[in-house]
């Protein structure tokens, strides 16, 4: 009896034991769960199109577009031959989203041709296109394939948080990008030795043609802010010259003087439009750098002249001195240059003799 009474209380015991277990491992179970959901963050839901959380500011965000500078380039083309290439002008523009503090800075980049565009049937992408690279930059690259004169793109820009837009106008105005002197009609060239240029007249003006052009041979009307320079290439030689009522002649003629140094003596440049005027106003012989006139004992009344010019010389190409004027266009850069000589027109040939008799 006192045995059976024994077993049975061991065996109370051994349920209490498993009881108060089980009450532990439940409540360590609860207790993890608890924690686990404090640790874990609140799922926030993006918005459509949206990856990440707004900034409180963000809608109201703006967009600014900053054009940058044209680029020659080239490309393959399937167009083309295979051994051809297409080139095509490339221009930047940068878009500034507002407030600065935006979280999201994705845009993208869309052209088409504005609603009254004469080329609003033709595929756009034959004329402008955005490069595939642009989309979710900031900066977008532009080409141009081909001239769409008289037609409208409008590039648009797009955030993507907020669907903002900022848009710029795209328009053909010819812009050129290569310049060649066109010579006066009527000119002669003139021998330099290895080389020649145009032979220009003292006393004369000439008219000369500026004709720009691009990659689209179609250029506009308004690109003529030009500079005009003028040197000179080689050297001359000058020396003193004295002239009196008993005689003229060289008391020296040895001083090597760089042409480029005096080449403005004796021409002027200027444009106009698409027009490049040049005028010789004097005669290199006609050259001396200062003179001074005085009675000298002997001689009488004596002018001497310094650094009058005494002949011209030629370089290690075995050529004379010529001019070179160079017209630059002020914003876009490019250049050309027209060489030249000038000297003296024939005003009449007098022979010796006004008869022969044999």
């Amino acid at each position: 009896m006192y045995q059976e009474f024994n077993q049975h209380k061991k065996s109370d015991a051994v349920k209490w034991i498993i009881a108060f277990t089980l009450i532990i491992v439940l409540m360590a179970g609860v207790v993890a769960a608890l924690i686990l959901s404090i640790d874990k963050p609140t799922p926030i839901k993006p918005q459509e199109n949206e990856t990440q959380q707004e900034s409180p500011d963000e809608s109201n965000a703006a967009v600014v577009l900053t054009l940058g500078q044209p680029r020659l380039m080239s490309v393959k083309s399937p167009a083309l031959a295979a051994d051809n290439t297409q080139q095509y002008v490339s221009q930047t523009v940068t878009a500034t989203i507002t407030p600065s503090t935006v979280v999201d800075k994705y845009v993208t980049w869309s052209v088409a041709w504005a609603n009254d565009a004469p080329l609003k049937d033709k595929n756009i992408s034959d004329y402008i296109k955005v490069t595939d690279d642009s989309q979710g930059n900031l900066t977008a690259t532009v080409n141009c394939y081909k001239s769409f004169k008289g037609s409208k793109a409008i590039l648009t820009c797009t955030t993507r948080q907020g669907g903002k837009t900022g848009t710029v106008n795209i328009v053909y105005e010819g812009v050129p990008s290569s310049m060649s002197i066109t010579a006066p009609t009527g000119v002669t060239k003139y021998n330099l030795g290895k080389d020649s240029v145009d032979l220009l007249y003292v006393g004369k003006s000439y008219s000369l043609n500026l004709a720009m052009d691009n990659i689209f041979h179609s250029v506009g009307s308004n690109f003529n802010d030009f500079t005009v320079t003028v040197t000179g290439v080689g050297s001359v030689t000058c020396g003193s010259y004295s002239q009196s009522g008993r005689g003229a002649g060289w008391s020296s003629h040895s001083n090597i003087v760089d042409f480029n140094k005096i080449a403005k003596e004796f021409v002027t440049c200027s444009t106009s439009g698409n027009t490049l005027s040049i005028n010789v106003t004097r005669s290199l012989y006609d050259y001396y750098e200062s003179k001074e006139t005085k009675i000298v004992e002997g001689n009488g009344e004596t002018t001497t002249y310094t650094n009058k010019l005494y002949s011209i010389n030629t370089d290690s190409d075995g050529n004379k001195p010529y001019f070179l004027v160079t017209v630059k266009h002020k914003t876009l850069g490019f250049s050309a240059q027209y060489k030249f000589f000038i000297g003296e027109e024939v005003s009449k040939v007098s022979p010796s003799k006004t008869t022969i008799t044999f």
